[in-house]
């Protein structure tokens, strides 16, 4: 899968941005498959938590904000364009321009 520099190889679980390999978590890399496979969609922040925690959603943790940041922070934060927005109240989603 590829979105903008970033290629996503989901059978041997890597991803590259930039020409630059990017280690992730397991559980990074299921947030960033996740997102990635609804490119373009806001995904609530109970979705992500069913999806990738296999948990119900609590209002009380931070889990997805956090696991969030450290994505972005591997993904984004090198990079002038950035694929993972935040719709504030609502959730997350991964685009770029065409």
């Amino acid at each position: 899968m590829k979105i903008a520099d970033l290629e996503v190889d989901l059978m041997k679980r890597r991803a590259i941005r930039g020409g630059k390999r990017i280690d992730l978590t397991a559980k990074e890399f299921s947030l960033l498959e996740l997102l990635l496979r609804r490119r373009g969609e806001v995904l609530p922040k109970s979705l992500i938590a069913s999806q990738v925690w296999d948990m119900n959603f609590d209002s009380d943790t931070n889990v997805i904000e956090v696991a969030v940041r450290r994505l972005r922070a591997k993904i984004d934060d090198d990079f002038d364009l950035k694929l993972i927005h935040t719709a504030r109240g609502m959730g997350y989603m991964m685009d770029a321009p065409e």
